[in-house]
């Protein structure tokens, strides 16, 4: 973290801005549509697992019905692979229904925010009330954990701090330990941690603060759509305290999730070999677009330890000229002009497979030199 920690964010840019939407690329840059390889969303590579679609009419039996009032089957599920209460686990419509629920229950005044991060964390805080401070990351340290003590600096001046792990869209992983100690120093306030991505690791239970000993203080959220190819059905979840979680169920509306999310969820205990297929997929792919993409003059890559890479050309030309000429090859990647402290022409790409990542070396040499 840099001199700008604790700088006010301005209340402004409260608009949705998210990866995955190229047709909005075609248009905004003018490019004649045709197939795309959709680098810019962080979803699985291998598409959701096959048992859904063999399952499908199972799926959508009893639409006819209301579902659960509170996605049952999401909080079970989780509960069991977390071997936490069922009573510490609220379901919700992705992990985006829970960033917006919990700073409007917490009634927080003032968070800080790590930065670059997912948009929603301020969106989410400024729509409640909050204050939200910056708390940055550094290219120039490429994008590391920062210290206990600046941890400790940011966090006395603040209710909460928000943090993605792995961080979305730098890849930054924050140790446990870190987490845990930061958690304990200061049990007055709150760490609001997103592991909507933490899944892709192996082992993910490593550097999770989910689970029987997770500090009173933290919250947790879950993402199943990411993991599972499920962006279209909207599946998540928050882990907490009893008490808080008690708190959040309160204040939340009922049947946010639908009857097919909440069907197919049990489906999901027998994916045990798609989820090492993906976890192994993306540990050999991920290093090895890391190190073709680094090898490229003019390209700046840095290290991650999520399902995608932050990328930075080393001149000044506008982004709009790289993602113009990728679109017309058919590669969509995410413009990350939106994220605070990305406005010099990063961009993103998402692992995927290794023919489709064999595409994207393809295109990117052609306009960086080897």
């Amino acid at each position: 973290m840099n001199d700008k920690q604790n700088a006010p964010l301005p209340r402004s840019d409260l608009h949705h801005d998210h990866g995955g939407q190229p047709n909005r690329e075609f248009t905004r840059l003018s490019v004649p549509s045709g197939p795309v390889i959709d680098f810019s969303v962080n979803v699985n590579p291998l598409g959701f697992p096959d048992i859904l679609r063999r399952r499908w009419a199972d799926l959508i039996d009893g639409i006819d019905r209301y579902p659960s009032l509170e996605g049952d089957s999401i909080a079970r599920f989780l509960a069991k692979r977390l071997g936490v209460p069922r009573t510490c686990v609220l379901a919700g419509n992705g992990s985006t229904e829970m960033i917006y629920l919990i700073p409007r229950v917490l009634e927080l005044g003032r968070v800080a925010i790590v930065t670059p991060s997912y948009h929603d964390y301020y969106r989410a805080s400024v729509l409640a009330g909050a204050e939200a401070v910056c708390a940055p990351l550094s290219a120039e340290d490429q994008f590391r954990a920062p210290s206990h003590e600046t941890l400790e600096n940011t966090l006395e001046n603040a209710d909460a701090l928000w943090l993605g792990n792995p961080n979305n869209p730098t890849g930054t992983l924050f140790p446990r330990r870190l987490l845990e100690e930061t958690a304990s120093r200061f049990p007055e306030k709150w760490l609001i941690v997103d592991e909507a991505f933490m899944p892709f690791l192996e082992p993910r239970n490593q550097e999770s603060l989910a689970g029987p000993s997770c500090p009173k203080n933290v919250l947790v959220i879950h993402s199943l759509t990411k993991f599972y190819g499920l962006a279209g059905l909207r599946l998540g979840a928050v882990t907490a305290s009893e008490n808080v979680i008690k708190a959040l169920r309160d204040a939340k509306e009922p049947w946010t999730v639908n009857s097919v999310a909440q069907n197919l969820v049990p489906l999901l205990e027998s994916c045990t070999g798609y989820e090492a297929e993906t976890r192994t997929l993306v540990a050999s792919e991920r290093p090895r677009l890391f190190r073709e993409l680094d090898a490229m003059e003019g390209l700046d890559v840095f290290p991650s330890h999520a399902n995608f890479l932050l990328c930075r050309p080393r001149n000044e030309t506008s982004p709009d000229v790289l993602i113009r000429e990728l679109l017309s090859q058919g590669i969509c990647v995410r413009d990350c002009r939106n994220f605070p402290g990305l406005e010099s022409g990063y961009f993103r790409i998402a692992v995927r497979t290794p023919q489709e990542n064999d595409r994207l070396l393809e295109c990117m040499a052609r306009l960086f030199s080897a």
